[in-house]
């Protein structure tokens, strides 16, 4: 199961996303992106008390990303990330230095989540 919660202010809505973030709650999970996205112009989502998470989950994240781009809007991410987060993004081979070829405005989430995952590990 997933909870979340979006807290809106002008053009900024911050989404805090918690419990398992998942492929059996990735069309929940799309849904709320995509109305995030829809209703502002900078995201900046959150994990919290997230029990579960794969590779799903990072597909997602990178596919509203792009759209975010192509709509020139942002999308961060915000505050510490849980273990789960790092554990999945090192064992499917999200972490890079660089952006894919997709990448626009040199602002791939995956490069910038690199460099803070490395830190921590080194």
């Amino acid at each position: 199961m997933i909870d979340f919660k979006a807290e809106e202010s002008d053009n900024n809505t911050l989404l805090t996303l918690s419990g398992e973030l998942t492929v059996q709650n990735a069309a929940a999970l799309q849904g709320i992106f995509s109305r995030s996205v829809e209703s502002s112009l900078n995201l900046t989502i959150q994990l919290k008390d997230v029990t579960d998470l794969d590779l799903s989950f990072l597909q997602l994240l990178c596919s509203v990303h792009r759209s975010s781009t192509e709509l020139k809007k942002d999308l961060t991410l915000s505050g510490p990330c849980p273990e789960v987060f790092r554990d999945v993004l090192r064992n499917a081979g999200f972490l890079r230095l660089t952006g894919c070829r997709f990448e626009c405005n040199k602002n791939c989430l995956w490069a910038e989540m690199s460099k803070d995952v490395q830190e921590e590990i080194h």
